[in-house]
């Protein structure tokens, strides 16, 4: 009996790994995924998969809503902002398990609670992942100059910590509508609380974004940015925030609040 547990779970990981594996190979050569990427949302899809249809269901509307959004206007975000950012808009490896490791972990921890308690936290994620998402594509090119959010000063598009009116409104109804796919999956996770973690995951990084990410200075080009080799071949000097702190690791904090959150008011 013991042997045949294992051999199911063993050959259902192996279909939901092909399953999952089948639509990241199509983002890939979608050139919305590097290699690395769609490894990554291989194993996060896998473990959906697992999980069941309601699991696929959240995590695919945002990896769909966030990829449409990233081609919107793509060659203007990416005029406005390739000097600032460090990566393109192919999302790799660190970006998807930014993203998604919670939701992923989430899944496989339901499959042995089912109290529903990682629902919330699954729920909460996808909010603040989609809520920063929306707001950060939207804001970029559809939001006129920044501002940052200690001090109201205009910063360029792009830079971690700056908000406009229409991305703050983006981030909003990607919230919302997150939490809108929750409560239409029939699980027990109140819409408020999905809400409220999804702003509160966007809140959280872009305070982060302006008080700890690390910034770098380009001397030759005379700008900020995070890259550490910049576009014009200069090695950049730390600046600003502290080291280490990429706007990977902002997203996946910020996440966890949004889980967090979430997970303490259902």
């Amino acid at each position: 009996m013991i042997c045949a547990a294992r051999t199911g779970t063993f050959v259902g990981m192996l279909l939901a790994l092909a399953a999952a594996g089948t639509v990241a190979l199509l983002a890939f050569h979608g050139r919305l995924l590097t290699v690395g990427g769609a490894i990554a949302a291989t194993l996060v899809g896998a473990c959906a998969v697992r999980a069941g249809i309601p699991w696929i269901a959240l995590l695919l509307f945002f990896f769909v809503s966030s990829s449409l959004l990233s081609r919107w206007r793509a060659g203007e975000r990416e005029r406005l902002v390739r000097d600032l950012v460090e990566k393109g808009d192919r999302r790799d490896a660190a970006q998807v398990l930014a993203n998604g490791i919670v939701f992923a972990v989430a899944a496989l921890a339901s499959l042995r609670d089912a109290s529903g308690a990682w629902e919330a936290v699954a729920a909460g994620a996808i909010a603040a992942a989609t809520a920063d998402t929306w707001s950060t594509e939207v804001g970029t090119v559809g939001g006129g100059a920044p501002r940052f959010i200690l001090d109201g000063r205009q910063v360029p598009p792009g830079t971690s910590g700056g908000v406009t009116l229409a991305g703050t409104a983006a981030g909003i109804v990607g919230a919302v509508l997150a939490a809108s796919v929750t409560v239409s999956l029939d699980w027990e996770v109140p819409f408020a609380a999905v809400v409220a973690g999804g702003l509160a995951g966007s809140a959280v990084d872009s305070l982060l974004g302006a008080l700890v990410q690390e910034r770098r200075w380009c001397d030759r080009c005379a700008l900020y940015t995070e890259r550490r080799l910049h576009r014009c071949g200069s090695l950049t000097t730390h600046r600003g925030g502290i080291r280490g702190i990429d706007n990977d690791l902002v997203n996946l904090i910020s996440i966890l609040a949004g889980a967090g959150v979430t997970w303490l008011l259902h």
